[in-house]
């Protein structure tokens, strides 16, 4: 694995606002480009083949270790609310469909092991699936690549064929499409509608506050107060359940995509569930529900957080954040690849993408320390030639 550097193209900002990217640039809240316009990582055929062998590997555990956590009545020790038991459960047994996830791998050209799940709400989807494509299309134009040079990218063609299967084998045809008030989820969502009513399945947006209820109701309402039936929902449950409206999520016949069974992957208590279920596994790295039992080289993390909020790497202390309050999962360390560049070292972690029960792509994403927080920038990836073919 490599870190190349290029010159940004000439009207690079223009192509990425063409296809709906708007927040590449550095801003107070996100204070370095978000977009990594000079840098690209290179792979193998090898390399890519054994990534793509693991991730799927690894979505096979998670399904299963959900359906454990389902099944045995684990759901409290996940930080799942008691209240909410009974709808997960039954979302799972009705074999609720969902449309995708992203694993979130440390990978150094040989070992691969799995850091976290983002299987509710998994963004910098445009980004891995239309902009670092498009990126590779330009610098094969320019000559700045080998011709031949690809990326393990069909993460739009299985998005697409998940939509048609939602369609044609689940009967969905018509949904509500909603996100938080900002700029990444907004065209996130955008995308996956657009993805949607490519394959026949049409719908409107609303923005999550704007998702409503009434007593009584048996589902929820949109600005109209007409019923959504099914909601592709870019919120977290455990924002939802902590609502004004919690107590619908519960009860509401509205069908959520992703769907109510994805809260427990939502929670990094899976990451000690998957390895109490598959111990000594090489993919995964050993994790605990009980912090203090894996010794002084693990990361502890909160069951809920986000942007590497409130984690704690050895030897250091907690990174800010809003999620200090909550329980607490230990994860053996794992040292991600380090690489410099002229304003210090960069640590990538890949992000297989997955459709349905399919991997079918990879974003990156180098943070600034060894936590992937805010300061992380999104790196396009290439495909070299493999001249040993092993």
């Amino acid at each position: 694995m490599q870190r190349l550097n290029f010159a940004p193209r000439p009207d690079w900002e223009a192509r990425l606002q063409a296809v709906g990217f708007s927040w590449y640039a550095a801003t107070p809240d996100h204070p370095v480009p978000y977009w990594g316009e000079d840098v690209a990582y290179a792979f193998t055929p090898t390399q890519v083949a054994a990534v793509r062998r693991g991730a799927q590997e690894l979505t096979r555990l998670v399904l299963e270790a959900t359906g454990h956590a389902i099944e045995h009545g684990r759901l409290s020790e996940l930080g799942i609310p008691t209240f909410l038991h009974g709808a997960v459960r039954e979302s799972w047994d009705r074999d609720d469909p969902t449309l995708y996830m992203r694993l979130d791998l440390a990978y150094d050209g040989e070992a691969l092991k799995l850091l976290e799940v983002n299987a509710q709400t998994p963004t910098s989807l445009l980004e891995a699936a239309v902009c670092q494509w498009q990126w590779l299309e330009d610098r094969l134009e320019a000559g700045e690549v080998p011709a031949g040079t690809i990326q393990w990218n069909t993460i739009h063609e299985g998005l697409l064929e998940q939509w048609a299967h939602l369609r044609e084998a689940r009967g969905v045809t018509q949904a509500h499409f909603s996100a938080a008030r900002n700029d990444e989820d907004i065209a996130t969502v955008t995308y996956l509608r657009d993805l949607a009513q490519a394959q026949g399945v049409s719908g409107s947006f609303l923005l999550a506050e704007e998702v409503g209820t009434r007593d009584g109701e048996r589902w929820l309402l949109d600005t109209w107060a007409l019923p959504i039936r099914t909601l592709m929902w870019l919120w977290p449950f455990e924002f939802a359940w902590e609502g004004r409206d919690a107590a619908h999520l519960a009860t509401t016949e509205t069908r959520f995509l992703e769907p109510l069974w994805k809260a427990v992957t939502g929670s990094k208590g899976l990451l000690a569930l998957l390895h109490e279920l598959n111990p000594g596994h090489e993919l995964l790295l050993p994790a605990r529900l009980t912090p203090g039992v894996l010794g002084e080289a693990v990361v502890r993390k909160p069951l809920f957080s986000r942007e590497g909020q409130n984690v704690t790497l050895p030897g250091e202390p907690s990174t800010p954040g809003e999620y200090g309050d909550l329980p607490l999962v230990e994860q053996a360390y794992t040292r991600l690849p380090e690489f410099q560049a002229l304003d210090g070292p960069r640590y990538p972690v890949l992000g297989v993408w997955v459709a349905g029960d399919e991997v079918c792509g990879l974003g990156i994403r180098e943070g600034r320390g060894r936590v992937t927080d805010n300061r992380a920038t999104f790196a396009p990836h290439v495909v070299w030639p493999d001249p040993q073919g092993v």
